[in-house]
Order: structure tokens, then C-alpha cells, then sequence
């Protein structure tokens, strides 16, 4: 089933999903909001882009062009539908590839901006839950791995240029060094803690490629109050 959702409060953006395949979240607008966007990001590349949220809300926040890579067929299909509902072709292209092919013949295209919503899990002989498959590799590291993804990254960033990634904190040790492996150093951290007086459990990570040491750690993201409300702090990054 097709569902029509307002993209919250980005310029009237409105966004097809299906209630069987993985949908737009609170990680999605974290990712997109944290992002760097300034005047040397002239191109932007989002892997694993599903049904083109993260393009569509950096759409109202830069001019810069934007290209969403994903595997999923079902998945390209919503996106591309999305982009055209929104009035975006000019801005944002869909990319029907697996990443991993697509580094293959184009290491020479290279982005200023390269964003990432992973799957959080390995598949580690994991049992996985077979009642909906499409929602397995959005979860799961059935299709590409991290280390995968990083490798695509230093392929197609620009020197200098931005990864950006959420992540859960368990594998913020790992991330480190696969992103120090492929010549990344990470430059900024953002914690996101589900209450003011839990552990984090995911993480914002932006890092560059072939840049010099430098880490800032961002005030950490409080995404509810005791009530399970979101906190204004949330509120304000649903709003452009």
C-alpha cells in the first residue's frame, strides 16, 4: 500500500512510501540537517538513497545538484515518483546500481558531499526475518557492508571533500578505523541519546577525505522529553 506523507515542514515536499518497505525516519532528518552545506558543496551524493527523503529535504536547504544511488528496484521506482511529485528533476537524478558496480565505472565522477544512511546490522549468520524481504537489506548488510560503503565513499569523494553517516554507537569504534583505513579523519561527532538520561545509541558522524586532525564533538541531540514528546531541540530540525 502507497501512502502520501507531508515531508514535515520543507517547502510543501511531499513523499510516496509503502507501508512493506523502509520509510523515512528521525535518523533521515538528522542525517540530512547534520550534513556541511556551504558554498564548496556543488554536488552531492547520497548512497543507499530508498525513496529520496535525504536528497528531497537537502534539496530546500542547497542548490547544489544531487544524486541518489539504490539497488532496490521497488525502491527507485518511489524515488523517482518523489522527485518528479516535488518538481525536483532538475535538481535530483535516481541511480538504479548496486554502489559497489557503480564504483567500478564511475571513480571518476567525484562529490563535494557524500551522505549515508546505512544498515545498521551485520548478517553474521544472524536469523533474519523473512516475512518481509524488502525491509531486510535496509536493515541488514545483505546487499553492501560498512566497509563497502567507506570504500565507495573514497572512491567518489572529492579531495577534501565530506562523508557524512549515522550510525549506531555500538560500531563507532569500528567506523573509526575503516574510515582512517580508506584516508578519512573524522571531524565532527553528534550523540543522539532517546532521553536526557539514557546512553546514546546512534551517532552522527562527518568526516573528510585526506584532511588534517580536528575533532569537534556537537552538543548531543535529546530526541525526547519525559513525557516521550520530541524535544524542541528535534522540532527545530523538522522545521528548514
Amino acid at each position: 500500500m502507497k501512502v502520501l506523507n507531508d515531508l514535515l515542514d520543507y517547502e510543501g515536499i511531499k513523499i510516496n512510501q509503502r507501508n512493506d518497505m523502509f520509510n523515512f525516519s528521525l535518523d533521515t532528518v538528522l542525517l540530512a540537517r547534520f550534513a556541511t552545506l556551504n558554498t564548496k558543496i556543488k554536488n552531492i551524493l547520497d548512497i543507499g538513497t530508498n525513496n529520496a527523503a535525504i536528497p528531497l529535504i537537502l534539496s530546500t536547504l542547497t542548490s547544489a545538484p544531487i544524486t541518489g544511488i539504490e539497488l532496490q528496484k521497488e525502491a527507485v521506482q518511489l524515488a523517482e515518483e518523489n522527485v518528479a511529485l516535488n518538481h525536483k528533476i532538475e535538481q535530483i537524478k535516481i541511480i538504479h546500481n548496486d554502489i559497489n558496480e557503480y564504483v567500478k565505472t564511475n571513480a571518476n565522477v567525484k562529490y563535494d558531499l557524500i551522505v549515508c544512511n546505512p544498515p545498521f546490522f551485520k548478517v553474521d549468520g544472524a536469523k533474519l526475518n523473512e516475512k518481509n524481504k524488502l525491509l531486510i537489506p535496509a536493515r541488514h548488510e545483505t546487499d553492501v557492508t560498512l566497509e563497502e560503503i567507506i570504500f565507495a565513499a573514497k572512491k567518489l569523494v572529492a579531495n577534501r571533500g565530506y562523508f557524512a553517516i549515522i550510525h549506531r554507537t555500538t560500531r563507532l569504534l569500528e567506523i573509526t578505523a575503516l574510515l582512517i583505513k580508506y584516508g578519512f579523519n573524522i571531524k565532527r561527532l553528534q550523540f543522539i541519546h532517546p532521553f536526557v538520561k539514557s546512553e546514546a545509541n546512534n551517532v552522527l558522524i562527518e568526516a573528510r577525505f585526506q584532511s588534517g586532525a580536528g575533532l569537534i564533538v556537537e552538543k548531543p541531540i535529546i530526541v525526547h522529553n519525559k513525557n516521550y514528546h520530541y524535544t524542541e531541540q528535534v522540532l527545530k530540525l523538522f522545521r528548514k
